[in-house]
């Protein structure tokens, strides 16, 4: 069940595919160029709240299917973060009559936003609201929210709307101790942030990208999703805090002006799947849709192979051809009859052997991309036959598992002269460092991108926030969640990756963008089918479609 509107928007500018990360001046300067007057503000307040209900009600349901009657608490402050926060639960309302609303206001009514003031009327009659204001007492809080607790078994929802973009630290009270007492009570189902968590802001400390200044900040809103207000905002992306998972509400406040401006990173959102919704010329063969050829597998791993082999075929490559050692090939074959396989010499440990870098390459003209590593195995044969064919198949290349290794990385360096940024690595962090030889890697924007420069790769960096680097542009994408954090999904992406890399009119880093936010999506989807827990990774498979129709 979906509860989404169709939503205004302030321009016509609000469906791009990459917004640009903003620092806290751009984010004010944006805001007050956008919305020149009360009622150009009060609409985007509307918008955020329409579209942040959608999303949320669409995020609860990994947990469980949303209840008719909702419990929501919603911590309200006095300024226009509070407004948002209340139009949210507005739309929570709209959405689910039946939904039960309990704000807290942590100032008196006339002290109010007068923005604020508008919303919290929208709201009145339908909600309860409790003051707390002057001197906090905990008990007096505890005895609501377990009132609260108590009427509905849980507080399935509670928002966070206490401060917003202006704030400027310390956190006081009773804010302080009302965000403490939240964060530590447990009969909460899921806590979002309404834009930047209460207790941080980029105008301060918590702008640095130090564990020691982080720590200044340990108390503040712990989200479980956090819900990006009209701009990308550095504070998000920033490792050294907890703020959930990350969700980008677009009201168009994003114009050409700013989309071309020099910025160090970008934020990937969903529009860019609308590339795939269109129909397929009517007139082309197999052959137009890539073929791509998979290297991987061994006696030890075989299942890895079949995995990005499935993924590839599920994904829209026209041609998919796997390499693996003999012995595996009849028991992999009847798995994924639609792939054409091709055995290849191993050694007595059931990886593949040296010569079999000589029988790839003999059919290498067939292929438009190549995708190698699932399953493989570590020997020195491996790593001869994917240094022939990083030096000598001078078409695109994804490498990931098995085949990110350091000789690798040093092939590559050697490769890029002739066939510039043509590789895709797809590594978790603990395989970068492995294949880099770094033993801690900077994550800062410009200091990430002249890494990756010098590397000359295309890197999708897995991770909770996948980082996707060239050198030239860092990309994060935010989809997918916990659910990807199991056996064989990484396989999957390289799967994906590789058939969007052999279409020939898919750019490396463009087809780098679009797996990874299918596979995020995908997973998405299927958390919110059939929860994060009891699920098969392959079962992503049959989300793929999902994403664009």
């Amino acid at each position: 069940m979906k509860y989404r509107n169709k939503s205004r928007c302030l321009n016509t500018h609000s469906h791009t595919h990459t917004v640009p990360i903003l620092d806290h001046a751009d984010s004010l300067s944006l805001e007050k160029r956008k919305l020149k007057d009360a009622d150009a503000e009060y609409t985007a307040m509307q918008l955020v709240g329409e579209k942040t209900a959608g999303e949320l009600l669409d995020d609860f349901r990994e947990l469980k299917p949303v209840p008719e009657n909702l419990s929501i608490l919603a911590l309200v402050g006095k300024g226009k973060n509070g407004g948002d926060c209340l139009l949210t639960c507005d739309y929570l309302m709209r959405f689910l009559p039946r939904a039960n609303v309990l704000v807290l206001l942590t100032s008196e009514e006339e002290k109010l936003d007068p923005l604020t003031q508008k919303a919290l009327q929208e709201v009145e009659g339908r909600v309860q609201i409790h003051f707390v204001t002057g001197t906090f007492d905990q008990s007096l809080l505890l005895s609501i929210l377990d009132t609260l607790a108590a009427e509905f078994g849980s507080i399935n929802l509670c928002l966070d709307g206490l401060l917003g973009l202006g704030f400027k630290p310390p956190l006081r009270e009773p804010v302080s101790q009302i965000v403490q007492c939240i964060n530590s009570y447990e009969r909460i189902d899921l806590r979002a942030s309404i834009d930047i968590p209460s207790g941080l802001s980029e105008a301060s400390k918590a702008e640095a990208n130090t564990e020691a200044l982080a720590s200044e900040s340990e108390y503040y809103f712990r989200p479980d999703f956090s819900y990006m207000a009209g701009t990308a905002k550095k504070i998000f992306f920033n490792p050294n805090y907890d703020l959930g998972r990350v969700r980008f509400i677009d009201i168009g406040l994003y114009d050409p002006s700013i989309l071309k401006q020099d910025h160090d990173a970008f934020y990937l959102t969903t529009a860019y799947l609308k590339r795939l919704s269109k129909l397929r010329p009517a007139n082309v063969e197999k052959r137009s849709f890539g073929h791509v050829f998979i290297l991987g597998g061994s006696r030890w791993m075989p299942g890895a192979l079949l995995m990005t082999v499935q993924a590839a075929i599920q994904s829209g490559a026209g041609l998919v051809t796997a390499f693996a050692p003999g012995s595996i090939v009849p028991a992999l074959c009847g798995q994924a009859p639609e792939a054409m396989w091709i055995s290849l010499p191993e050694t007595r440990a059931g990886t593949i052997n040296s010569e079999a870098g000589d029988l790839i390459l003999s059919q290498i003209n067939h292929a438009t991309a190549i995708v190698a590593g699932p399953g493989l195995g570590k020997s020195r044969d491996t790593e001869l036959v994917l240094q022939q064919l990083i030096n000598r198949a001078h078409i695109p290349l994804v490498l990931d598992a098995d085949a990110l290794v350091p000789r690798v990385l040093e092939s590559i360096q050697k490769r890029k002269l002739s066939a510039p940024n043509q590789i895709i690595l797809t590594p978790h962090m603990g395989e970068f460092l492995r294949v880099s030889k770094l033993s801690s890697v900077n994550l800062s924007a410009q200091s990430f991108l002249s890494l990756i420069k010098n590397m000359g790769v295309t890197l999708v960096l897995k991770g909770p926030m996948t980082r996707i680097c060239n050198g030239e542009q860092l990309i994060y994408s935010t989809r997918g969640g916990p659910i990807l954090s199991r056996g064989g999904s990484g396989d999957l992406l390289a799967g994906i990756i590789g058939a969007r890399l052999a279409q020939h009119n898919s750019a490396v880093f463009s087809a780098a963008m679009m797996g990874v936010l299918i596979h995020g999506c995908a997973a998405e989807y299927l958390a919110r089918e059939s929860g994060q827990i009891f699920v098969r990774t392959t079962e992503l498979l049959d989300c793929l479609p999902k994403v664009i129709r």
